[in-house]
């Protein structure tokens, strides 16, 4: 059996409960995640979690970046990912991203962005999985 996709979740900490499931659902369907909440060493040492975030988001085959209560890391994570020619997949409930025209500008250049989803329930996910 070969290696499993990896994904890298770039997402707020405000989302930590919908940020878990969406990795459960993800490992359920035979990827490898990334969860910095869960996989970066949780430390006050800037330096550490630079770190262990950029290696993650390199070791990625795909980033799946959570627009839902989102900040500025999330906007350098999607354009570290981008800068790097990952894939980005956008999950999000509503439209309000755009006002973050980099992100947007990111989320929308076809040539770099596999699929956009909008997001409403966890059922989303599983219709993801199908498209990595």
């Amino acid at each position: 059996m070969g290696q499993s996709m990896r994904v890298f979740i770039s997402s707020s900490l405000k989302n930590k409960e919908l940020n878990k499931r969406i990795a459960e659902v993800l490992e359920e369907h035979g990827f490898g995640v990334y969860l910095p909440q869960r996989d970066t060493p949780q430390s006050n040492d800037i330096e550490t979690v630079f770190r262990a975030n950029i290696e993650g988001i390199k070791k990625a085959d795909v980033v799946v970046a959570v627009l839902i209560n989102y900040g500025r890391d999330l906007g350098f994570e999607v354009g570290f990912a981008y800068g790097l020619g990952k894939p980005i997949i956008g999950l999000t409930n509503d439209e309000s991203y755009k006002e973050d025209k980099m992100i947007a500008g990111a989320l929308t250049d076809t040539a770099k962005v596999e699929v956009f989803f909008w997001f409403n329930d966890l059922c989303s996910i599983k219709e993801i999985c199908k498209h990595l």
